[in-house]
């Protein structure tokens, strides 16, 4: 009976463990995790000299490099090639777009790599006009190895473009002709950067590790009184 106590235990064990070290592999991350867009000149041509860029919530925005600058309130790693990664950013936060007396704002910003698609909410004069996939890409890099136990990754899209109801909304938003959307949609509109390298697992994963590892070392020590 105690060597079959003792082999329960030991099972029991063993899956507290693998529960442990499973949590690890599909950890959610928090902050500090920078998303920086750059906006490629293609789009800034196209929108024209007198368009100005500002940055909302706790975005910052450089002119200078077309570079809007986020950071995910959220990033969801489970795998080691980032396929499902996902990232959020603050529902405020994002990046407004003025031209003669009309205000387009970007906000409440996501990201799919399982979709390859950046959604967005799109406001116009203070009213949201649009929810939804606002930019999509074909391709995808990896700076570094991504680890869901560590927390570390860069990736970097290709070419964004517009999806055709956030082209269909800028288009409108600054009073250019409506077959604009259609010519918009394959305007490059620029890339997308994500560093996770300095995010870091949530409490509740540690606490899982630790119980796994408490568990190992107590399956082992129980071998060895066997």
């Amino acid at each position: 009976m105690q060597a079959r106590s003792a082999i329960l235990k030991s099972t029991a064990l063993a899956a507290l463990l693998a529960t442990g070290l499973s949590a690890a592999q599909a950890a959610s991350f928090t902050a500090p995790t920078s998303a920086v867009l750059t906006l490629s000149t293609d789009l800034t041509s196209l929108l024209g000299a007198g368009t100005t860029y500002t940055a909302l919530g706790d975005a910052t925005y450089n002119a200078a490099t077309r570079t809007l600058t986020e950071s995910f309130t959220s990033v969801n790693l489970s795998n080691s090639t980032a396929a499902d990664l996902i990232g959020l950013t603050g529902a405020t936060s994002g990046l407004r777009l003025t031209a003669s007396g009309t205000t387009l704002d970007i906000t409440g910003v996501s990201y799919d790599n399982a979709a390859k698609a950046l959604s967005a909410v799109l406001s116009v004069n203070g009213t949201q006009q649009y929810s939804g996939v606002f930019l999509t890409t074909g391709t995808v890099t990896l700076g570094e190895a991504f680890s869901a136990t560590n927390g570390t990754g860069l990736l970097t899209t290709g070419n964004l473009n517009l999806s055709s109801g956030a082209a269909s909304t800028l288009v409108s938003a600054f009073g250019l002709p409506s077959f604009y959307a259609g010519l918009a949609t394959g305007v490059n509109f620029g890339n997308l950067k994500v560093d996770v390298t300095a995010a870091v697992p949530e409490p509740s994963t540690y606490a899982l590790m630790g119980l796994g590892l408490v568990g190992m070392g107590f399956v082992a020590r129980r071998r060895r009184a066997a």
